[in-house]
């Protein structure tokens, strides 16, 4: 019975099932070893992204505390620790949440959430967040626990101007029965961060065009420029330059914050796929330079009531701050933060406009466009990265962040 059905299908037929079973073992077999290279390559990427960052081996303040201080700082931290119930919470992500208390920033890392990266020097098998030891290499230790303004003498910026002191930094626990996390302790800086900044200078000042803005705050800008060249100078990149994280001691000095993501020049994430993927310069200070350049841009839109005259100046270069934008753009390869501060000064906001001819009003274009122009111009300032991607194909949700480094001596 079987062999007269095999008989009765033609030799075409069954030459045509066979080579459909071929080829769909060929596409499983292609599926498989695809999504096994995925796999390898976003579990380096996160390797490479996790990987420990290296600070000077001799710097003095790169010690953790694992116990009660017997320094000058330790009633702060008693009086910290003391009222808890008091910490106003201000945020909380994925890494842990941030409180404010009195004049203070408090920072508490989650453990197993994001992997600390570093090792805690001269402790076994324990590991910190490298937010706390950037902060110190960089910021330096507060001693003088009172806010004073953070003026430009003050402990602030004994280490490398444009970046916060650390006023406390310990682990401790909630309550008895919970795991210990770590704290990091900063000055609250009421200016808030650049986001804060913008709303509140479009609602509650005089400068409402962007040129206003960019004329007032431009300084600023320029200064924290200078800033970003000493730490690149000093062999790091910041990594995470946007609005929400540059800080506002003053409306015309700013800080760079949250180091979570600082790393030395020669990382090996600076080369991996996740950085790549996410659009970013091979060369991490260049990188970082146009990150601010384009935090900036974004914050002066936000910041101005002329939106839309924004949108239409930006492209077609009108305006210094665009002209200053495409320059810096054409060698945006290899361009340097202090080369952006040259170009600044040259392209400075006092200058005329740069008149167009058949410019079309931006008040009788029609909706459609605007929305195009908005979008593209959003497009060109973009500075967010993920890595939401390079989880999925790693398959962290099975077999976690890789995390190979051993601390211990």
């Amino acid at each position: 019975m079987g062999r007269h059905f095999l008989l009765s299908v033609s030799h075409s037929s069954r030459a045509a099932f066979h080579l459909r079973w071929r080829i769909a073992l060929v596409l499983l077999v292609t599926a498989f070893c695809h999504q096994q290279y995925l796999f390898l390559v976003s579990r380096q990427s996160l390797a490479a992204k996790y990987s420990p960052t290296t600070f000077d081996a001799g710097h003095n303040e790169l010690q953790p505390k694992f116990s009660r201080p017997d320094d000058d700082d330790s009633d702060f931290q008693d009086e910290i620790i003391a009222n808890r119930e008091a910490w106003r919470i201000l945020s909380h992500g994925w890494e842990g949440k941030v409180f404010a208390y009195k004049d203070s920033v408090i920072k508490t890392f989650t453990p197993g959430q994001s992997p600390f990266r570093n090792c805690a020097p001269g402790i076994e098998n324990e590991k910190w967040p490298t937010e706390i030891a950037a902060s110190l290499r960089l910021g330096g230790h507060d001693n003088n626990i009172s806010n004073a303004g953070l003026s430009e003498n003050s402990n602030a910026n004994k280490n490398m101007n444009g970046f916060l002191p650390v006023r406390a930094y310990f682990k401790a626990a909630a309550t008895p029965s919970l795991v210990p996390e770590w704290h990091l302790v900063t000055p609250l800086l009421k200016g808030g961060n650049l986001n804060t900044l913008a709303k509140k200078t479009l609602l509650e000042t005089k400068l409402k065009t962007a040129k206003d803005v960019d004329a007032h705050f431009r300084p600023a800008f320029e200064r924290l420029l200078g800033n970003m060249q000493h730490l690149h100078e000093a062999r790091y990149c910041h990594d995470d330059i946007k609005p929400a994280n540059i800080f506002v001691a003053e409306d015309t000095r700013w800080l760079l914050g949250d180091l979570g993501n600082l790393r030395h020049t020669s990382h090996p994430y600076h080369s991996s796929r996740i950085w790549i993927n996410n659009d970013q310069l091979r060369d991490c200070r260049a990188n970082d330079a146009m990150r601010l350049l384009k935090s900036y841009l974004q914050f002066v839109k936000a910041a101005a009531s002329d939106k839309e005259r924004f949108d239409d100046d930006f492209f077609t270069g009108k305006e210094p701050i665009s002209r200053l934008f495409w320059k810096a753009s054409t060698d945006a390869r290899t361009i340097s933060a202090a080369q952006i501060q040259k170009l600044s000064m040259k392209e400075y906001p006092e200058q005329p406009a740069m008149l167009q001819e058949n410019n079309e009003s931006t008040q009788i274009r029609g909706t459609f466009r605007r929305l195009t122009l908005h979008k593209a111009v959003n497009k060109s300032l973009e500075t967010r990265m993920g890595e939401k991607l390079a989880r999925w194909w790693g398959m962290v949700g099975i077999f976690g962040v890789p995390n190979k480094e051993v601390c211990g001596f």
